[in-house]
Parts: structure tokens; C-alpha cells; sequence
């Protein structure tokens, strides 16, 4: 199977898996106050500051711990991050079967530890670690925004992954790292040359989590509006992979899924609009 068609394909089910932890835990919020207790949803755009800083702080301590070459601190950051977001998704699974919430809670929890802990010494498990992390930190977000602060915030992150990228260059060299070290913050599809050279194609979990989070938000309002932000991202990170494995070039994913986003967003209210006429 092609590169393409790989990454491809797991952003996709990373984006079905996302919404549905993040529309289910949204409805168990309702009913249940223990999930009430975990979760707090902003309707407003106050928030927005803060977790910029804790994005900015994040990229801050990963460059630092590259400077200084400090490989125990990377692999503890591999775990606890796959194990917290994964075990969203896994509470999201394990729930409907299992009525006790704080029992669910805590199985989901163990198995985010044991997926993280595994992938550290199963390196096949790569991949899976970070479609199901990717799937709970955007369930995360997108159940903490409105659908007006997603937008907004997934500006903000387009704006500082293209100066990331191209002006101080810092996400290029973070990238260059966790490729190095084969982390669960890309998703990766490999493939052999003619020649006997493999080589190979990675989107970040920042690229899979951002959309979901505007996809979940967007769920608030109207399912239709969900699927329409998941067709954009689609066509969105298609356009920059084929772009980037054609050129050979690393580019800022999140600009171009932004763009996507909004342009499905445009044509689904033009279409709603001569409909109405």
C-alpha cells in the first residue's frame, strides 16, 4: 500500500475514533457527575490564552530537553502523554459496557499506561500509541471549546505552525527528533526503493488532535456541521501530504487543514442557503 494511502488512512480513522470519544463523553457529561467533575466546558473564548501558553511552555521543554540530550526525560513525556490522552478514548469504550464510571476510569487508565509502557519496548505499537492519543486529546479539546473557540484556536495554532516552520524553524528540528527517536508524536508509513533505500512520510499528533477538536466542538451545534469540519480536514491533509511527499519538503500541516475546514464550512452553508431559497 502506498505511503500515501497509509497516512492517509490512519488520520481518517484517527478522526472517526476522536469524534466518537468526544461526542460520547459529551453526552455522559450530562448524566453523569463524576465525568462532570473531569470535564469543564468553555462557551466562550476566555480560556484561549492559557492554553496557547501550555502549547508555547510544551514546545519550550521539548526543545530544552533536546538541547541537553535528555533521553529519560523524552521517554517519560512519551508516556505520560499517550497514556493520559489514550485513556480518554479507552474510558469512551470501556463505559458503555461497564456502568460503574470510577471503574471505567480506572481500567481506561491502566490500559493507557500499559499501551504506553508497551510501545516503549514494542516499537510496532508506534503507530497504534498515536492514532489512539491523538483520538483522546482531541476529544479533550474539542469537548472543552465552543465551535467559535475551536475555530479560533486552531487559528492561532495554523499561525505558529507556519512560523514554527519556516521562520524559527524550532518544529523542524523537534520533528528531526522524534523521528530520530521513532516517538509516537507522528504517525509513520514506510516504504522501500527500487533502489534498496527506505524511505518514509510522517504527519504529527498535533496534525490528527486539532481537527477532532473542531470536529467534536462542531457536534454541538449539529452532527451535519461535524462531518462537514471532518471532509475539509480530509481534504485539507491530503493536499499537504501529496504536496510534501511530492516535493520531498517538510511543510505545516495545519494551515492546509485549516484552509479545508473552512472552505467545507463555506460550501455547506452556500448549499444550505439555495435550499432555502
Amino acid at each position: 500500500m502506498n505511503v500515501l494511502v497509509k497516512v492517509l488512512l490512519m488520520f481518517i480513522v484517527t478522526q472517526i475514533l476522536g469524534l466518537y470519544a468526544g461526542v460520547y463523553i459529551l453526552q455522559d457529561a450530562r448524566t453523569n457527575p463524576i465525568v462532570q467533575d473531569f470535564i469543564s466546558v468553555e462557551n466562550g473564548v476566555s480560556s484561549l490564552p492559557l492554553f496557547v501558553v501550555y502549547i508555547l511552555l510544551g514546545a519550550v521543554i521539548f526543545l530544552a530537553i533536546i538541547k541537553f540530550h535528555l533521553e529519560i526525560l523524552l521517554s517519560l513525556l512519551e508516556i505520560v502523554v499517550i497514556s493520559v490522552t489514550s485513556s480518554i478514548l479507552f474510558y469512551s469504550v470501556i463505559h458503555p459496557f461497564l456502568a460503574d464510571a470510577l471503574a471505567a476510569m480506572a481500567i481506561a487508565a491502566l490500559l493507557g499506561i500499559i499501551l504506553a509502557i508497551s510501545k516503549h519496548f514494542i516499537h510496532l505499537l508506534k503507530n497504534l500509541a498515536a492514532v489512539l492519543s491523538s483520538a483522546g486529546a482531541g476529544a479533550v479539546f474539542g469537548f472543552t471549546f465552543s465551535f467559535l473557540a475551536s475555530l479560533i484556536f486552531f487559528c492561532i495554532m495554523a499561525l505558529y505552525d507556519y512560523i514554527a516552520v519556516f521562520r524559527t524553524k524550532h518544529m523542524v528540528s523537534m520533528a528531526k527528533e522524534i523521528i530520530k527517536h521513532d516517538m509516537s508524536f507522528t504517525i509513520t508509513a514506510k516504504e522501500k526503493l527500487p533502489s534498496g533505500r527506505e524511505t518514509r512520510l510522517d504527519l504529527g499528533t498535533g496534525d490528527l488532535a486539532l481537527p477532532i477538536m473542531v470536529e467534536v466542538s462542531a457536534y454541538q451545534i449539529h452532527p451535519y456541521l461535524s462531518l462537514v469540519t471532518m471532509l475539509g480536514a480530509i481534504a485539507g491533509v491530503s493536499f499537504v501530504l501529496v504536496y510534501a511527499w511530492k516535493h520531498k519538503v517538510f511543510l505545516p500541516a495545519i494551515p492546509a487543514i485549516l484552509f479545508g475546514i473552512l472552505i467545507s464550512i463555506a460550501v455547506a452553508l452556500g448549499v444550505t442557503f439555495l435550499r432555502l431559497l
